[in-house]
């Protein structure tokens, strides 16, 4: 390749963001490729502010942290990677904000500009699966964040922002895959997942591994 490939999986907390990025990054490098897993909020001093200070900033604030982070991200490490001709996948990227921060109460006129200068993925990954099994989930791994608690509700609210902004971006131009995990293991999940990147990098369908 002579430039890289940009994929962020996005989706509700504890639905399996993490576990998928990993997965899926051995199996492309089985495949071959050189993968690179990130993931924002980042891990340096802006990133964990982002991270777990939620309860401390709020609305505008926390939405202009997530922003910032972003940006040193992409210029640190995202692009670098990419023009090094890496695959890289990134648990978290700008649907989470259009999410997340819209749920805190910022217009989404201001987080579309926000976003306006972040570069768009060539596939933007959005994980879906049942509210209440992905909240338990979370709460097995640590409610560090405001935004993982709230129980059952808040997970339905949480899910269905990802599927409208998943519409959004999609009508936007992204190239968007929307995949419901179901109950498939986080093995399956990313065997979907690492087909669609291989049909885009090649132009032809990848073939079962």
């Amino acid at each position: 390749m002579s430039s890289g490939f940009f994929v962020a999986i996005d989706g509700p907390s504890g639905v399996g963001k993490t576990t998928v990025t990993h997965i899926l990054a051995r199996q492309l490098i089985g495949r071959g490729l050189s993968v690179l897993t990130t993931k924002e909020p980042t891990a340096t001093p802006l990133g964990n502010l982002t991270r777990f200070g939620t309860d401390d900033y709020r609305g505008l604030a926390l939405a202009c942290l997530v922003a910032a982070d972003r940006y040193q991200h992409l210029e640190t490490e995202i692009r670098p990677a990419l023009a090094a001709g890496t695959v890289v996948v990134c648990d978290r990227y700008v649907a989470s904000s259009l999410v997340l921060q819209r749920l805190d109460g910022v217009p989404a006129e201001f987080l579309e500009v926000l976003a306006a200068q972040a570069d768009r993925p060539d596939l933007t990954v959005i994980l879906a699966g049942d509210p209440t099994r992905s909240r338990e989930r979370a709460k097995q791994r640590g409610l560090y964040s405001r935004f993982h608690r709230g129980g059952a509700e808040a997970g339905v609210a949480e899910a269905g922002g990802y599927r409208a902004v998943a519409a959004k971006l999609e009508a936007g131009g992204y190239a968007v895959l929307v995949h419901d995990i179901g109950d498939q293991t986080g093995e399956e999940v990313a065997a979907v997942l690492a087909s669609s990147v291989l049909t885009r990098l090649t132009g032809t369908p990848a073939a079962p591994s």
